[in-house]
């Protein structure tokens, strides 16, 4: 039965050949926009999905009139974050963070341009899933000077990962970066990405101004 089936359909595809060849690169073609179309929806819907509480964190954005001009900004003002916290009883948590500057590195006589750094509060690795390889979460950022950095950069500057008490030191003025904590990288499906996290109070070394 099958093998007359597949005669007759043999028959018609060489009879018909050119609708036939049309039919199926259509079918072809709607088969791989199907495939290409959930592979993207699955991949943006992944997003920062690796952090545990993913569903409780949101971003605070500002959006306002200044002098006649529409702001839709992804920043506030620093006092947000404690007054979020200490005036609604639903926050649990808040963390700053800031991006800016790309301080050279002096490792081993070696300089290294950092273009991943963030600044931010002790309470961001408590908001969001980070690993830790090396060092001990709830003092990472303890001191205006502590470091954490990700195991491909701790690879890349020291060519191992047990490197918690090294220094990273800032070429323009010499300030020292104390290594606290070794974190896996940030996923690929993040929407940050950055290799060096320190401490908010070591912008007024970190980026001249």
């Amino acid at each position: 039965m099958i093998k007359n089936n597949l005669k007759i359909a043999w028959r018609n595809l060489t009879r018909n050949f050119s609708t036939s060849f049309i039919n199926i690169v259509g079918l072809a073609m709607g088969i791989a926009t199907c495939l290409l179309i959930s592979l993207y929806v699955t991949d943006e819907f992944s997003f920062d999905r690796y952090n545990e509480h993913a569903d409780r964190i949101v971003r605070v954005v500002f959006r306002g009139t200044v002098k006649g001009g529409t702001i839709n900004e992804a920043h506030v003002m620093p006092p947000v974050a404690s007054t979020m916290k200490s005036e609604l009883p639903e926050v649990e948590e808040t963390a700053r963070l800031r991006i800016g500057g790309s301080p050279l590195f002096v490792v081993n006589n070696k300089v290294f341009h950092e273009e991943k750094m963030a600044f931010v509060d002790a309470s961001f690795f408590k908001i969001f899933t980070l690993p830790f390889i090396k060092g001990n979460l709830s003092t990472a950022i303890s001191s205006p000077n502590s470091a954490v950095i990700s195991e491909s950069t701790a690879l890349k500057y020291f060519g191992t990962n047990d490197v918690v008490g090294r220094d990273l030191i800032i070429k323009d003025n010499t300030n020292i970066l104390k290594i606290t904590g070794v974190i896996k990288d940030v996923p690929q499906n993040s929407h940050f990405h950055f290799d060096v996290f320190t401490s908010l109070d070591a912008l007024e070394f970190c980026i001249p101004y």
